[in-house]
């Protein structure tokens, strides 16, 4: 079943839907700074910083203050090819990967320096991976290239005769590719192979990456972009605060000997924790093993990027642990016998010592230390992320159950009552739609005889507005303002008589007007589906082929071979959004 033609229905489910799991939808704060609003990609590196793959913008970065573009302008003209970006990733914590519509690039985050990746030449690049061996995978051109961790070429692959748009790497480390017109491949020994020729149900067109905090960023390819944060509480994950009852969750789901009362993991993922008397390691599949026998009233733990384990304890004293030694740090060490509730390694080496009312910011190499002190009385929760107070990029929703007064459900029963006075409106206005559509396709009068309570509407007028979209069918850039100029009415009159007359929403009209010439064009089978594109006003043929998929099922280019507008009844017809 297709959500997309039963609206109603998917609104009466939506309640239950939201009853079996809450899902918190966050915005992205300071997105409105973004040098480009068409969001294709966003992701999270192992710093915290978003990365924004904009189209037309060139790439974003967030640093939690503010916003960085890097592009191409009058002062680097040639520092992208394109600034329209379509995918991006990170590889080895060094590397951002850069896909754009005209070659890929490799920006490193050293010295942010970006070189082109000369084997791509100057197709658009659609999606790029990184493997768990480190492998680059990204596929452009109907081919599919591999380059090591370093950015060198290892294999490129050849696909069929369809654009690669999605690749994916599964459990077993295999990798697979998704056809832009339907079908998957799969990489098998050194080829790909066709597995299907249709889309099997679980494609995913949208990107979804998740960040450190275990949120969902979505990019849903039309241009918008959020996170997606779930009430389902989880069993631990680095950077939680370690309470009691996440410490139970870790000893049940992991099968530990003790509650651990410090937690981290290392860059191999493997689980170091400590029970209060030692500290043990539990490698992935393995059983736990004791490291530091008599390691005692361990209250934080994290790893640096060199490998080197940091230990604090409940009275101040803070430790190492490299290549198998142990040594007490007597510089970061609290003099004051003061508690360690958090250490962290931010982004320069730094590690930050958080105690109940002050946090310190040590520097191993330059052996510096500064504090910073909370001067108000009370209680504090101190929370380590390199932002500044209060600018965190995106904060979970909190609920706080309470008794509702009397009034609150009042409020609550009218909302209901022009909720469903809505849902009867949404239902009218699609049935409208659903048969100004069969009349599109089948070409016959647009409109039947209008209900009691419907305005009443010639055919005349909404004939004559077919024409004047028919006019400028070729016009890429004829507009809803220019369509109401020319029917010599005001936007707003214009809307409400065409959404009364087709259910329908006037750039939806000259869509449907558009998509219609379109499918006698292809039906005549003399133009190919990028004249046809163009011919009736549709600036990019990928657009194009989206919507004249949406309408009727199809795509341009099986439409005709298997499968005409004739054939298409107005039961089976999708929806036109």
């Amino acid at each position: 079943m297709k959500y997309n033609r039963y609206p109603l229905l998917l609104i009466l489910l939506l309640p239950l839907l939201c009853w079996a799991q809450e899902w918190h939808q966050l915005s992205l704060p300071r997105q409105e700074q973004l040098s480009s609003q068409q969001v294709l990609q966003v992701i999270q590196d192992s710093e915290g910083f978003l990365w924004y793959a904009t189209e037309g913008g060139g790439l974003c970065r967030d640093d939690g203050r503010q916003i960085t573009v890097f592009r191409s302008d009058a002062e680097h003209p040639d520092l992208l090819g394109s600034n329209d970006v379509a995918c991006v990733a990170e590889a080895a914590g060094r590397y951002i990967i850069i896909g754009t519509f005209h070659g890929a690039y490799v920006l490193d985050k050293r010295d942010y320096s970006i070189r082109r990746l000369e084997d791509v030449d100057d197709k658009r690049v659609d999606d790029i991976i990184v493997s768990r061996n480190g492998h680059w995978w990204m596929t452009a051109n109907k081919k599919v290239y591999e380059y090591d961790a370093d950015g060198l070429l290892l294999n490129t692959y050849a696909g069929g005769d369809k654009y690669i748009f999605r690749l994916h790497e599964d459990q077993q480390g295999r990798l697979w590719g998704t056809e832009w017109e339907g079908g998957q491949l799969r990489l098998d020994n050194g080829r790909l192979v066709q597995v299907t020729t249709e889309w099997p149900d679980s494609v995913n067109f949208i990107r979804v990456m998740t960040d450190r905090q275990g949120r969902q960023l979505v990019a849903d390819g039309w241009g918008k972009c959020y996170a997606l944060s779930s009430n389902d509480p989880k069993p631990w994950f680095s950077g939680n605060v370690l309470t009691r009852f996440i410490a139970d969750s870790v000893r049940m789901a992991r099968g530990l000997s003790a509650r651990p009362t410090a937690l981290t993991e290392n860059a191999r993922g493997d689980l170091w924790f400590s029970t209060g008397k030692d500290i043990r390691c539990m490698e992935m599949g393995k059983e736990e093993v004791v490291v530091l026998p008599d390691t005692k009233d361990v209250s934080a733990m994290t790893f640096t990027d060199d490998g080197t384990l940091w230990l604090a304890t409940i009275f101040g004293t803070v430790m190492t642990y490299q290549d198998g030694k142990l040594t007490t740090d007597d510089y970061a060490s609290n003099e004051y016998g003061d508690a360690v509730v958090a250490l962290q390694a931010d982004s320069m080496g730094r590690i930050v010592i958080a105690c109940d009312r002050y946090v310190r910011i040590y520097d191993p190499v330059r052996h510096t230390l500064r504090q910073q002190n909370v001067e108000d009385e009370g209680i504090y929760c101190i929370e380590l992320q390199e932002t500044r107070p209060g600018e965190h990029w995106s904060q979970p929703e909190q609920t706080v159950q309470e008794r509702m007064p009397s009034w609150v459900w009042w409020m609550l029963s009218i909302l209901f009552i022009v909720l469903i006075t809505l849902v009867v409106h949404i239902w009218f206005l699609h049935r409208q739609r659903q048969r100004f559509l069969a009349a599109m396709k089948q070409e016959a009068p647009v409109m039947d005889l209008p209900d009691e309570d419907q305005p009443v509407m010639t055919d005349e007028w909404l004939q004559k507005a077919i024409a004047v979209v028919e006019q400028h069918i070729a016009d890429d850039g004829y507009s809803v303002e220019q369509l109401s100029s020319d029917m010599c009415m005001s936007r707003m009159t214009f809307y409400r008589k065409i959404q009364s007359a087709t259910g329908q929403k006037p750039t939806e009209f000259i869509r449907t007007i558009r998509l219609r010439r379109a499918a006698e064009l292809l039906r005549q089978g003399r133009h190919t589906v990028t004249e046809v594109s163009y011919d009736t006003g549709f600036s990019s043929v990928s657009y194009f082929s989206r919507c004249f998929r949406t309408m009727y099922g199809v795509p341009p280019t099986q439409f005709g071979k298997t499968t005409t507008a004739e054939d298409l009844s107005s039961s089976d017809m999708p929806n036109a959004d």
